[in-house]
């Protein structure tokens, strides 16, 4: 063999290899075969929720219906470890990792000949779209959106190719996993459509294409056609009420902010300008594309600030940064600058967001940890070795060690987040349509768990604890179906040695409660309410807040200011709650204060409720966390409906 033959072969082999390591290093990032300590497998409130949803796939629960929650029927491809779907998991994300191999390579090429060069790229694409890790499903969907964006309307200006074809069918797969990976492809898929009708002359064949996938995986996850449609309205309904249920604002959220608008505003100059170059007017589509998919992330991760959700939405500007840079004309020196400063002032960003919140674990070491041995090859490993099993095992059990059950005949259901102690127990878990109760922040939502527990397929039992979130009145969440368990169910005492939970058994007969309205009031921010004289016991409260116009434009466009409910109680301490709108118009026991789990059992016995006597209201109050105490983001006054309630006490001595 002369020199010249040996030198082609080594090249072949180092292309071989390079593409090999690209291959690999992808699969390692999408493919579920992380450590314990990358994707938490059972601990935690985000993985009660997160072993649910495999759970739900393989029992094949109807989404919409059986199960309402901001995942689809493929949510379980998002993140965690479950046996039972362990292999579907392993073979989805094998050819998503195709799909994403293909059209980043395309990409890729776009962005350089030089294949090292191309596979930087693409590494360094992929890296941005897995971290940070185990809360990275949000920025998968950012890519794929880029990926198809990119692909369209600078790279293939032909027919709808085969690798867009394939890349849209994926994206429909992957709306299933999340209501906002709907919301998102939806509208990239829209904007390409429009560029095919009204510069292509063409028909929009994507339409079809992203609706076929969509149907044929929502078919695949043995959904029923007929239930598309409550999917889709429930969900729009938990999506849409998020932003007052869940914001929360973070330590630094002014900077963050502001660093991140700023970043975008300037990703998109720059898309707007390369778009400009290649299509003038029609530019403003793909321009239209990245800034709604820039404002979702923006939303992802501002209304809730704090933690992982600010990384991921600073990792996705690195995402849309690599893919400005791919399409800039290097021949153009100043698009070429341009996007490489862009890149390089979003990776800056990236890495001190990381910092601060990911304090010792930041972008530097969560990067250099994709790289390792043993994650590079885990995809190969895995199988080999079952750690991710012998993980989940060990989990189970040290969940049952810090929660030892008592034998539970039946099914059963948990109030309000915590299910994996169900999950650790082997118990079979019968769950309500809203499954964790801060979630159901809407009147609809809450009057849906309200109703299951009246209905045929409400759980044999309950393990229930008062659990707030984000320091909200105890009382909000689920406080609809507090009425149910109260009079449906019979309290047996503590369901776990440790007395977290109480267990409630279903009645063989249920009781009735009564409802007795009272004199309503009005009210405005910051004036204190007199609750009804001789109220004789327990009340009832609805409270009617609704946005204004300009409180509905902060909150579609960012987030209004938080509602506070401080009551001043005849014990004369004042306590200061945060109140929900959406759950204090679908009504919740407002006095006594019911703070924990120990008062919940008071209440609903005979002897306990002298108990929380103690804890009966004067009077309450509704203000704003702002300065003045008043907002213009809701309408003034606010309407309250107050109620005696009135049920049958329990025996004091049911255990």
């Amino acid at each position: 063999m002369n020199s010249s033959s040996q030198k082609i072969c080594w090249k072949n082999v180092i292309r071989l290899l390079v593409g090999a390591g690209i291959v690999l290093y992808v699969f390692s990032r999408f493919i579920p075969c992380a450590s314990v300590n990358d994707y938490p497998l059972i601990d935690g409130l985000d993985n009660a929720w997160t072993q649910a949803l495999h759970l739900a796939f393989a029992a094949q629960w109807q989404f919409g219906t059986d199960m309402v929650f901001t995942y689809g029927p493929w949510g379980f491809l998002a993140r965690g470890y479950h046996p039972l779907t362990y292999l579907d998991s392993v073979i989805a994300w094998v050819i998503l990792s195709l799909v994403f191999l293909g059209a980043g390579w395309r990409l890729a090429r776009h962005f350089s000949d030089n294949r090292l060069v191309a596979g930087l790229w693409l590494v360094a694409f992929a890296a941005a779209a897995s971290l940070p890790a185990g809360e990275d499903f949000n920025n998968r969907l950012v890519a794929w959106g880029v990926l198809l964006l990119a692909l369209h309307f600078f790279v293939e200006e032909g027919v709808f190719s085969l690798l867009q074809m394939l890349l849209v069918v994926s994206l429909g797969w992957l709306s299933l996993v999340k209501f906002t990976g709907l919301l998102e492809s939806l509208l990239v898929i829209a904007v390409i459509a429009a560029d095919n009708v009204f510069r292509q002359r063409r028909f929009p064949w994507i339409v079809a294409a992203w609706a076929g996938g969509l149907l044929f995986f929502w078919f695949a996850a043995g959904q029923h056609f007929n239930l598309l449609e409550p999917f889709l309205v429930n969900s729009w309904r938990i999506t849409s009420g998020y932003t007052e249920a869940m914001m929360v604002t973070g330590q630094r959220e002014a900077c963050d902010v502001t660093c991140f608008l700023l970043m975008a505003g300037l990703l998109c100059a720059l898309a707007g300008r390369l778009a400009w170059a290649r299509s003038r007017y029609f530019g403003l589509l793909p321009l239209a594309g990245l800034g709604m998919i820039l404002f979702i992330v923006f939303k992802l991760g501002y209304v809730r600030n704090g933690g992982q959700h600010g990384t991921t939405s600073a990792t996705a500007l690195v995402l849309v940064a690599l893919a400005c840079l791919a399409v800039a004309k290097l021949g153009k020196k100043f698009t070429a600058v341009a996007a490489a400063c862009l890149l390089l002032a979003s990776v800056l960003y990236a890495a001190t967001v990381f910092n601060f919140w990911l304090p010792g674990n930041g972008l530097g070491r969560q990067l250099a940890g994709t790289f390792s041995p043993n994650q590079l090859l885990a995809p190969v490993t895995v199988p080999f070795t079952g750690y991710l099993r012998n993980d989940y095992e060990n989990n189970l059990a040290h969940e049952r060690t810090n929660f030892s059950l008592a034998p539970i005949l039946g099914n059963a259901d948990l109030y309000s987040y915590d299910q994996t102690v169900l999950f650790a127990h082997h118990v079979a878990y019968q769950p309500r349509p809203v499954m964790q109760s801060y979630s159901a922040y809407t009147p609809e939502l809450a009057a849906m768990n309200a109703a299951h527990l009246r209905g045929a397929t409400a759980a044999d039992n309950i393990l229930f604890a008062v659990q707030p979130i984000d320091d909200r009145f105890p009382a909000l969440e689920d406080g609809r179906s507090w009425l149910e368990l109260l009079t449906r169910y019979d309290l047996k005492g503590a369901a776990d040695k440790q007395g977290k939970f109480l267990l409630l058994t279903r009645a063989v007969v249920p009781r009735k409660f009564q409802l007795t309205p009272l004199k309503p009031a009005t009210t405005r921010f910051g004036e204190p309410v007199k609750l009804p004289e001789a109220t004789n016991g327990p009340v009832w409260v609805e409270i009617e807040i609704k946005k204004s116009l300009a409180g509905l434009v902060v909150s579609t466009l960012y987030k209004p200011p938080v509602l506070r409910l401080t009551v001043v109680l005849k014990n004369h301490t004042q306590p200061r709650f945060r109140l929900v709108p959406g759950l204090a118009a679908a009504g919740f026991l407002l006095s006594p204060l019911i703070a924990d789990t120990h008062a919940f059992a008071a209440l609903a016995t005979n002897g306990g409720r002298s108990v929380v006597a103690g804890m009966e209201m004067d009077s309450m109050m509704i203000s704003a966390d702002t300065s003045s105490g008043t907002t213009l983001c809701y309408q003034s006054p606010v309407v309250i409906r107050f109620y005696r309630l009135a049920f049958p006490a329990q025996p004091a001595a049911a255990k």
